[in-house]
């Protein structure tokens, strides 16, 4: 996802340039312009793509040093699952209700080793749980 993006910006920038170089020279002004207008879609497009689709995600094998459902901001509740490893980092998974949210803390046990899968947010600077994949 990380080259995807830096190569948007590289043919963004290339045909704004492009764009700029034919708008001053007044040789081709159709073709300068389509290139000024489909550079910066491209150039709106890359940065709204790191704004909508994770930083990263995958799957880590935790061990459960504790777990707690609390209240969100937003009337949701939460599951947060934290890890011994990496100074205590914390995952959360969002659920409607506090049922849910109980019944998803409820396949993790103190002290026990699970293989999780996760996505970071880069926005809110949180892990997010998505999955239970397994345990150890």
């Amino acid at each position: 996802m990380y080259i995807f993006g830096l190569v948007l910006f590289a043919i963004s920038f290339g045909l704004i340039g492009f764009g700029v170089f034919t708008t001053l020279v007044r040789s081709e002004k159709k073709k300068g312009r389509i290139s000024l207008v489909v550079g910066t879609l491209f150039l709106i497009t890359t940065f709204v793509m790191y704004t909508y689709f994770p930083s990263a995600s995958g799957e880590d094998q935790i061990t459960v040093e504790s777990v707690a459902v609390t209240e969100a901001e937003n009337g949701a509740y939460r599951c947060s699952v934290t890890e011994t490893d990496y100074n205590g980092l914390t995952y959360h998974y969002e659920a409607a209700s506090e049922e849910d949210a109980e019944a998803f803390c409820g396949q993790f046990e103190e002290g026990k080793e699970y293989t999780i899968s996760f996505e970071y947010d880069l926005d809110t600077e949180e892990y997010t749980l998505v999955e239970l994949v397994g345990q150890e």
